[in-house]
Parts: C-alpha cells; structure tokens; sequence
C-alpha cells in the first residue's frame, strides 16, 4: 500500500480542520498564527482559511489579507534567519517534505532573475517557507527580502481576498484550484512583465 495516499488523506483532513477555524470566534487571531507558522512549517496553505473568512465578510478582506500579508512575512523573515544559521541542518528536512525541488527551483530562479525571481516566488504556489529558508540560505539582504515578500505575499493575498469577497460562498468550492489559478496568475504576470519588457 503507497504511503502517499494515507499522507494526502491526512493533508485533507488537516485542509479541512483549517477550513472549520475560519468560523471560530476568534478567527482573526488565528489566521494570524497560521500565517506566521505556514512560512515556517505548517503544511496547509494560508488561503485555505483566508478563502472562507473573506467569504463571508467581504467588507473585512482588506483587513484580512492584510493581516495575512503581515504575519506571513514576518513568518518569513523566521525562516530567512533559519536559512542564515541553520540551512545545512535544514536541508534534510526539506528533503523529508518533498520540498527540494522547489528548493532547486527558488535557487534558480534567484540566481537568473535576482530580486523579481523572489517577488514571483513569494507570489506563486511554491511553498514560501522554501523560499524563505532557501533565500537566507543563499544570503540575501533581509531588507530586500522583505520588500519582495511583503509585494508578492500582498499581491496573493489581496488577490486571492478580494476574489473570496466577490464570489462569496461559491468562493469555497474554488479552493481546491487556487494552485492551478495561482500558476495561472503568476504566468500572466510574467507575460505583462516579458511585454512591457520588450516594449
């Protein structure tokens, strides 16, 4: 029997235990927490709380995805540290989770595109906590790295918020897709950013 089914189903189930925190009382604080230790370590994508929260109170999305741009940097900036300090004892870890081609790819892109490869990447599905583990890893300046991840994480954010806001309740079903409309987005960006290049 794959050990990878039992571990997807064990994802989902988490998936759908973070859904259920969107209707604690106190869900912002939460969602607060959950930003900060995503880009850490915790497995489950931000938006999957961020989706519902936005749902079903759109005029807060602003709030709400500005707290999760926040906390998530500032989650960020923990690993960008860990990576500092610890990226050789890290590296195994990364490995267990599955995450080292997305290591690869983070570390390609910075060496080929510098600081907008990390703006991309902290806007894209890659999981950030590589990105910003890998990025101490590779010594980048704390300062850029919080420019970059505070533009793609509110880019996310907002986007992501605001699409919540306007689709309400139908916004739930779409979070089993935000990956493939994440790599969507971030292909169209990359398109404007080739154009307006090139012009």
């Amino acid at each position: 029997m794959s050990l990878e089914k039992p571990a997807a189903r064990g994802l989902a189930r988490l998936a759908d235990r973070v859904v259920a925190w969107a209707r604690l009382p106190r869900a912002p604080a939460v969602l607060c927490a959950l930003s900060f230790a995503e880009s850490i370590v915790f497995p489950i994508a931000v938006d999957v709380m961020l989706v519902p929260m936005c749902a079903a109170q759109p005029r807060r999305m602003a709030r709400l995805a500005a707290l999760t741009t926040a906390f998530s940097v500032l989650g960020g900036l923990a690993g960008l540290m860990l990576g500092y300090w610890a990226i050789d004892a890290l590296m195994p870890w990364i490995e267990s989770f599955g995450w080292g081609d997305e290591y690869a790819q983070v570390e390609r892109w910075y060496r080929q595109w510098g600081y907008w490869a990390l703006v991309l990447a902290a806007f894209t599905p890659l999981p950030y906590k590589v990105f910003a583990i890998s990025a101490g890893g590779l010594g980048m300046d704390a300062g850029a790295f919080l420019t970059a991840s505070t533009i793609g994480r509110g880019l996310r954010f907002f986007l992501v918020g605001g699409l919540a806001a306007w689709l309400g309740p139908r916004a739930l079903q779409a979070i089993r897709y935000s990956d493939r409309l994440g790599w969507v987005l971030a292909g169209l960006i990359l398109a404007a950013f080739a154009l307006w290049w090139c012009l």
